[in-house]
């Protein structure tokens, strides 16, 4: 009898043992007492230059099979980008670009379809308005009220932005040169001058996201490039898109190989397919065609006179 106590001892014991080692696996961090699923979700960051904005969203969530699909849409007879998750049981976007540079994201809790869709139909209205409305902004956070986490962020063409968080909603203007870092959690809310990292935005943006510390599941970066890009038919607007595999290692973590697939324009790009920070794969653009310079002057002038009419809009 106590032969087969000492034996059940001795093999817990050596459970213990390799979960210890299984945890001491998972990367080279100090998990504080804060240490939550906020942890496993993902980040934004913006950068205003004139007439540019480079956005960027990372998954920190917890690895799943399930990948990235890129596509465009249409929201009030006005083109947008959609980045979204591509899981058949739920319905989860990431982010989304419209076609004059209005920029709304999303990290969280997705358990909850009925509330997933009620933040979603929220920015929307907000991109239709182009308002960023204070009062919009406090229904979304009355949802993260549920959950303790989770970001949301949306973006004027011209650096009108506001963030919310479940602690706070925080409304503010982007200067050109300045960029934002929004993680799920307030406490990692930061901002400062991209040209600290690199010259150029899009590599700012991948080195600024690679120093980052809030996500331990580190996996892809997706940025977009908003600006005039030169077609055969003039100057429009569009987005180009790069990818990259944020793989920790500039915050001692090592998350390499937790990277997903994605899908550009029904192209399917295996996990292979990408390259690890500080690399990019550029992977095509989106062309608006409605939006030339002139086009998107005359709209932008014509809502700085709306706005300054109506008292309650954000400036």
């Amino acid at each position: 009898m106590n032969f087969k106590k000492i034996f059940l001892f001795a093999c817990l014991i050596v459970c213990l043992s390799g979960a210890a080692i299984c945890a001491s696996d998972i990367g080279e961090t100090d998990f504080d007492s804060d240490f939550n699923e906020s942890h496993f979700q993902c980040c934004s960051f913006a950068i205003q230059e004139k007439d540019e904005t480079v956005f960027a969203f990372r998954q920190d969530a917890e690895f799943s099979d399930d990948g990235v699909v890129i596509h465009n849409d249409t929201l009030n007879n006005q083109e947008i980008i959609v980045q979204e998750i591509e899981a058949p049981d739920s319905h989860f976007i990431h982010a989304m670009i419209t076609e004059d540079g209005w920029i709304a994201s999303r990290g969280g809790d997705s358990s909850n379809d009925t509330e997933t869709q009620d933040i979603e139909n929220i920015a929307r209205e907000m991109l239709s308005s182009k308002k960023i409305s204070s009062d919009s902004l406090s229904k979304i956070q009355k949802i993260f009220n549920n959950y303790g986490y989770g970001h949301f962020f949306i973006k004027a063409p011209d650096g009108r932005y506001g963030v919310v968080y479940n602690e706070t909603v925080l409304m503010g203007k982007l200067n050109i040169g300045d960029f934002l870092v929004i993680p799920n959690e307030y406490y990692g809310f930061s901002e400062g001058k991209y040209t600290d990292y690199e010259p150029d935005p899009v590599d700012a943006i991948v080195k600024i996201c690679s120093y980052e510390n809030s996500g331990t599941n580190r996996r892809n970066l997706y940025s977009y490039d908003y600006k005039l890009q030169d077609t055969d038919n003039g100057q429009k607007y569009g987005v180009n898109v790069y990818v990259t595999n944020d793989n920790g290692h500039n915050v001692g973590l090592n998350t390499s190989e937790i990277v997903n697939y994605f899908y550009f324009n029904n192209d399917y790009y295996p996990p292979s397919a990408i390259p690890e920070n500080p690399d990019k794969l550029y992977v095509g653009d989106y062309i608006f065609e409605n939006q030339s310079m002139y086009s998107a002057l005359k709209v932008r002038i014509f809502q700085n006179i709306a706005d300054s009419l109506n008292p309650n809009s954000f400036s």
